[in-house]
């Protein structure tokens, strides 16, 4: 079947970007891929994160609903645990955000989680690849403008456009 006409693009862009992958790391270089459902924004982040990975690296996907998710329940039941997994999230040399602004932006807490581990990633020169479905003008309503300009700064950039390509059941 291979990579859709209107993909494919952004599909040489993330081939490129992992062509030179470590390069990318060490300058802490990532990918911000927003746009539609189901245009293969995570399928594209995990396709860069498995190619890391397999090179003999570390690298962590997490799912935004789920990572507010497992801080909260994690600092409740096992403070350790919490504690391993925050300094993962700083410290792994890649990390994948998958649904930036999927996560409940309702609670100040979690914006500011946010905020402290892109922030922390930023200083170190880690990279970030984040996939969300949010606009530019919705991230710049949920997010602060210092989390998107961290972002877009360290990240190339990339629009996916399209109607979703998950087939029905």
């Amino acid at each position: 079947m291979g990579i859709p006409p209107q993909f494919r693009q952004n599909y040489d862009a993330v081939r490129d970007y992992c062509a030179q992958m470590e390069e990318n790391v060490r300058q802490g270089v990532g990918l911000l891929m927003t746009g539609t459902y189901g245009t293969l924004k995570t399928t594209f982040a995990v396709a860069a994160l498995r190619a890391w990975i397999d090179s003999g690296h570390s690298g962590l996907l997490v799912p935004m609903c789920s990572l507010m998710d497992n801080l909260f329940t994690m600092r409740a039941t096992n403070i350790d645990e919490w504690a391993k997994y925050e300094y993962k999230l700083r410290r792994v040399s890649l990390l994948v955000l998958d649904d930036l602004g999927g996560e409940n932006t309702d609670q100040s807490w979690v914006l500011s989680k946010v905020d402290s581990i892109v922030t922390e990633r930023y200083n170190r020169m880690l990279p970030i690849i984040a996939t969300t479905n949010l606009s530019p003008e919705e991230m710049k309503g949920t997010y602060s403008g210092r989390i998107i300009d961290r972002l877009r700064s360290v990240s190339k950039f990339m629009v996916f456009e399209g109607r979703s390509k998950r087939k029905s059941a």
